[in-house]
C-alpha cells in the first residue's frame, strides 16, 4: 500500500506546480499538442517537465513489474500514460531522449498502442470549447 501511495505522490509532485503556476500549466498544455507554438525557453521547460513526468511513470511501471502495485490500479496508470505518450509533444521528446530511461521501460512504452482518441489536458480543454 505504501508503494502505491508513493507512486501517486511521485506524479502529484510533478503535476502540482502545473496546477499552481498558470504559465507552467500553459507550457505543459500547449507543448503536449504543439511544440512549435512555444518559444525555445518554453520548449526547454516543457522538456524538463516531460522528463520528470516520464520518470515518475517509469517508477510506477517498476512498482507494477515487481508486484508492488495492484493490477487494477496499474491499468489506470497505464491508460493515462498511453494517452500522454501519444501526444505530439511528448512523442517528440520520447524520440529525442529514450536513452535516459531503462530498457525495460523503453520497451514497454514503445509497445503501447495509441488510444483511439488521444486525450490530454490539451485536447480535453479544446473539446470543452467546441
Amino acid at each position: 500500500l505504501a508503494t502505491q501511495d508513493a507512486a501517486a505522490t511521485a506524479l502529484r509532485d510533478v503535476t502540482k506546480p502545473l496546477m499552481e503556476n498558470a504559465d507552467l500549466e500553459r507550457i505543459w498544455r500547449v507543448g503536449l499538442e504543439d511544440l512549435s507554438a512555444l518559444s525555445a525557453e518554453e520548449r526547454a521547460r516543457f522538456f524538463h517537465a516531460a522528463y520528470q513526468w516520464l520518470k515518475a511513470f517509469e517508477t510506477i511501471h517498476f512498482h507494477y513489474v515487481y508486484g508492488l502495485m495492484d493490477r487494477q490500479l496499474w491499468e489506470g496508470w497505464r491508460g493515462l500514460l498511453q494517452h500522454y505518450v501519444a501526444a505530439p509533444g511528448m512523442a517528440h521528446y520520447w524520440k529525442l531522449r529514450p536513452e535516459v530511461f531503462s530498457e525495460r521501460f523503453r520497451n514497454f512504452v514503445n509497445a503501447l498502442e495509441p488510444p483511439p482518441e488521444q486525450r490530454t489536458v490539451g485536447t480535453l480543454l479544446a473539446e470543452e470549447q467546441t
